[in-house]
């Protein structure tokens, strides 16, 4: 009798033993701009406007660059990736009405389109010239900085966000064209230096904006479940160096079995695996067939992790 009593809880620790396992795996995901807009794995297009004012025009047409540079940086395939387009500005235009974004996207044949509207500068002023630290040449030895005040308006509309509405940005700010001297300038001389320096500062400027643009990441903890056999140690190992299409093979292959609970853990990672490349419907389909073999505690929290990016 005792001895039954010793070997009832040891065949209990057998039988949890060959149950599932969890596996933490810790990402960096992905998450919408500070601006609300999501560009990742889209086609951007930046329009800049133009009109008689030669220094906006030209303002505008270095802000645009440096904003459609940094969106390459951030979302592109390479240098080009993110197309940019000059269009002249005509009075009485809407230039923030849906149509003509619309239009803007199908001509740039672009996901995205940004729309910069013609800047409005202001009176551009010049610091006094102060002695640089290490100077390469005499004629760099003093710098100032100049001040150029100016307002800017931009849309955005994209064909792939359900609310279909246009977003608008805009404010005012300045840019700082740096300005080297051998301290023997005259403050015209000084302009028009400042002058000549202001593309590259409406480039930096477009830079600056872009920040607002750019990705959020975040920490996060995301689980997944394994048994005790080679195979399922195998497509851990992948999903750790984010091979996650290496690891879904694996785990695809692990659905021929009649047992349900292993073929729930299967399909429940190879929705995991879609959550992380990013096809959230997949991953949605997946997690409902592992919801229908075997119903597991951690079901709930995916499936709200893939409906909040749907």
């Amino acid at each position: 009798m005792k001895l039954l009593e010793l070997l009832m809880p040891f065949a209990a620790l057998v039988a949890v033993s060959c149950g599932p396992s969890r596996h933490a795996v810790q990402v960096e995901m992905r998450y919408p701009s500070k601006a609300g807009i999501d560009l990742a794995g889209k086609n951007i297009s930046v329009v800049y406007l133009e009109n008689k004012d030669r220094a906006a025009a030209e303002f505008n047409g270095y802000m645009a660059d440096g904003f459609a540079y940094a969106l390459e940086e951030e979302y592109g395939t390479g240098e080009g990736s993110v197309a940019i387009f000059r269009m002249q500005r005509t009075d009485g235009g809407n230039y923030a009405d849906k149509d003509t974004l619309f239009n803007l996207l199908m001509d740039t044949g672009s996901d995205v389109v940004f729309l910069i509207d013609t800047v409005m500068l202001g009176s551009m002023r010049v610091d006094g010239a102060t002695r640089t630290a290490a100077a390469a040449s005499r004629d760099s030895s003093y710098v100032s900085v100049a001040h150029m005040p100016f307002t800017m308006k931009m849309y955005s509309f994209d064909a792939m966000d359900k609310t279909a509405t246009v977003k608008n940005y805009g404010g005012s700010s300045e840019a700082q064209p740096i300005v080297y001297s051998d301290g023997k300038d005259s403050s015209t001389e000084q302009y028009a230096k400042a002058r000549a320096s202001l593309p590259s500062a409406a480039w930096d400027v477009g830079k600056e904006i872009s920040e607002s643009f750019k990705s959020q990441w975040k920490h996060e903890q995301y689980s997944l479940t394994y048994f005790d056999s080679e195979k399922w140690y195998l497509a851990l190992d992948k999903a750790e160096e984010y091979d996650w299409k290496g690891a879904m093979e694996i785990w695809i292959d692990l659905l021929k079995t009649n047992d349900l609970m292993r073929r729930s853990c299967a399909e429940y990672n190879i929705a995991v695996a879609c959550y992380m490349l990013g096809d959230y419907g997949l991953a949605s389909e997946w997690l409902d067939l592992s919801d229908e073999d075997n119903l597991l505690p951690q079901s709930d929290a995916l499936r709200k992790r893939i409906n909040a990016r749907q």
